[in-house]
Protein backbone atom coordinates (compact mmCIF):
# COMPACT_ATOMS: atom_id res chain seq x y z
CA UNK A 1 0.00 0.00 0.00
CA UNK A 2 1.64 3.29 -1.08
CA UNK A 3 2.20 5.98 1.51
CA UNK A 4 0.94 9.51 0.99
CA UNK A 5 2.88 11.51 0.02
CA UNK A 6 5.38 9.51 -2.04
CA UNK A 7 6.47 8.94 -5.64
CA UNK A 8 4.83 5.49 -5.49
CA UNK A 9 1.53 7.02 -4.38
CA UNK A 10 1.71 9.65 -7.13
CA UNK A 11 2.47 7.04 -9.81
CA UNK A 12 -0.48 4.90 -8.72
CA UNK A 13 -2.82 7.91 -8.64
CA UNK A 14 -1.77 8.84 -12.19
CA UNK A 15 -2.22 5.25 -13.42
CA UNK A 16 -5.73 5.01 -11.95
CA UNK A 17 -6.67 8.45 -13.28
CA UNK A 18 -5.54 7.59 -16.81
CA UNK A 19 -7.50 4.30 -16.62
CA UNK A 20 -10.74 6.05 -15.65
CA UNK A 21 -13.20 5.95 -18.58
CA UNK A 22 -14.24 9.57 -18.02
CA UNK A 23 -10.66 10.88 -17.99
CA UNK A 24 -10.41 11.29 -21.77
CA UNK A 25 -13.57 13.41 -21.89
CA UNK A 26 -12.59 15.52 -18.87
CA UNK A 27 -9.12 16.24 -20.24
CA UNK A 28 -10.11 17.05 -23.81
CA UNK A 29 -8.65 20.41 -24.78
CA UNK A 30 -7.10 21.06 -21.35
CA UNK A 31 -4.29 23.62 -21.30
CA UNK A 32 -1.87 24.09 -18.44
CA UNK A 33 0.27 22.21 -15.97
CA UNK A 34 -0.13 21.88 -12.21
CA UNK A 35 2.12 22.27 -9.24
CA UNK A 36 1.17 21.02 -5.80
CA UNK A 37 2.92 21.61 -2.52
CA UNK A 38 2.09 19.47 0.48
CA UNK A 39 3.54 21.62 3.23
CA UNK A 40 5.53 20.06 6.06
CA UNK A 41 3.90 19.86 9.49
CA UNK A 42 5.84 19.05 12.66
CA UNK A 43 5.10 15.54 13.88
CA UNK A 44 3.21 14.64 10.69
CA UNK A 45 5.28 15.42 7.59
CA UNK A 46 8.91 16.40 8.20
CA UNK A 47 9.63 17.91 4.76
CA UNK A 48 7.39 19.53 2.15
CA UNK A 49 6.44 17.26 -0.75
CA UNK A 50 6.35 18.92 -4.18
CA UNK A 51 4.70 17.60 -7.34
CA UNK A 52 4.58 18.81 -10.95
CA UNK A 53 1.89 17.32 -13.20
CA UNK A 54 1.62 17.80 -16.96
CA UNK A 55 -1.74 16.82 -18.43
CA UNK A 56 -1.79 16.02 -22.13
CA UNK A 57 -4.81 15.78 -24.36
CA UNK A 58 -7.10 13.33 -22.55
CA UNK A 59 -4.57 11.92 -20.06
CA UNK A 60 -1.82 12.79 -17.60
CA UNK A 61 1.42 12.74 -19.58
CA UNK A 62 3.94 13.34 -16.81
CA UNK A 63 3.96 13.55 -13.03
CA UNK A 64 7.12 13.98 -11.03
CA UNK A 65 8.30 14.74 -7.56
CA UNK A 66 10.55 17.78 -7.15
CA UNK A 67 13.15 18.26 -4.44
CA UNK A 68 12.02 21.67 -3.25
CA UNK A 69 9.08 24.11 -3.57
CA UNK A 70 11.47 26.60 -5.20
CA UNK A 71 11.82 24.20 -8.15
CA UNK A 72 8.23 25.08 -9.11
CA UNK A 73 9.24 28.75 -9.41
CA UNK A 74 11.46 27.85 -12.36
CA UNK A 75 8.74 25.74 -14.03
CA UNK A 76 6.04 28.38 -13.48
CA UNK A 77 3.04 26.02 -13.60
CA UNK A 78 -0.23 27.54 -14.78
CA UNK A 79 -1.90 26.23 -11.61
CA UNK A 80 -0.42 25.94 -8.15
CA UNK A 81 -2.15 24.41 -5.14
CA UNK A 82 -0.53 24.72 -1.74
CA UNK A 83 -1.76 23.49 1.64
CA UNK A 84 -0.52 21.85 4.84
CA UNK A 85 -0.30 18.06 4.93
CA UNK A 86 -3.41 17.67 7.13
CA UNK A 87 -5.56 19.59 4.62
CA UNK A 88 -4.46 17.29 1.77
CA UNK A 89 -5.11 14.29 4.01
CA UNK A 90 -8.66 15.49 4.72
CA UNK A 91 -9.26 15.98 0.98
CA UNK A 92 -8.09 12.44 0.24
CA UNK A 93 -10.19 11.01 3.05
CA UNK A 94 -13.25 12.84 1.71
CA UNK A 95 -13.79 14.80 4.93
CA UNK A 96 -13.07 18.18 3.31
CA UNK A 97 -14.77 19.49 0.18
CA UNK A 98 -12.22 20.89 -2.31
CA UNK A 99 -14.34 23.92 -3.26
CA UNK A 100 -14.95 24.75 0.40
CA UNK A 101 -11.22 24.34 1.10
CA UNK A 102 -10.37 26.90 -1.61
CA UNK A 103 -13.12 29.33 -0.58
CA UNK A 104 -12.04 29.18 3.07
CA UNK A 105 -8.40 29.57 1.98
CA UNK A 106 -7.32 26.30 3.53
CA UNK A 107 -5.79 25.64 0.10
CA UNK A 108 -4.00 28.46 -1.67
CA UNK A 109 -4.68 28.33 -5.41
CA UNK A 110 -2.91 30.30 -8.10
CA UNK A 111 -4.13 30.36 -11.68
CA UNK A 112 -7.40 30.96 -13.53
CA UNK A 113 -9.97 29.00 -11.53
CA UNK A 114 -12.71 29.25 -14.19
CA UNK A 115 -11.54 26.21 -16.23
CA UNK A 116 -11.30 24.21 -12.98
CA UNK A 117 -14.80 25.22 -11.93
CA UNK A 118 -16.14 24.25 -15.37
CA UNK A 119 -14.64 20.76 -14.93
CA UNK A 120 -16.14 20.20 -11.47
CA UNK A 121 -18.76 18.03 -13.20
CA UNK A 122 -15.94 15.48 -13.57
CA UNK A 123 -15.27 15.40 -9.82
CA UNK A 124 -16.37 11.74 -9.86
CA UNK A 125 -13.01 10.81 -11.41
CA UNK A 126 -11.17 11.88 -8.26
CA UNK A 127 -13.76 10.17 -6.06
CA UNK A 128 -13.33 6.89 -7.99
CA UNK A 129 -9.53 7.12 -8.05
CA UNK A 130 -9.26 7.80 -4.31
CA UNK A 131 -11.74 5.00 -3.56
CA UNK A 132 -9.53 2.53 -5.48
CA UNK A 133 -6.20 3.93 -4.33
CA UNK A 134 -5.19 2.16 -1.16
CA UNK A 135 -3.49 4.88 0.87
CA UNK A 136 -1.45 4.75 4.02
CA UNK A 137 -0.69 8.16 5.50
CA UNK A 138 2.85 8.89 6.67
CA UNK A 139 1.67 10.09 10.08
CA UNK A 140 -0.20 6.86 10.81
CA UNK A 141 1.39 3.56 11.91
Amino acid sequence: MPKFPSKEWLDEAVRLTNEDPECAVAGKGWKGDFGAIIEAEPGKLPKSFVVHVVPGDCRIEKARVLADPDDLDELEPIYLARAPYTVWKQLLQGTLDPVEAVLKRRITMKGDLQPLIERMKYKGIADRVFARLQTQFVDEP
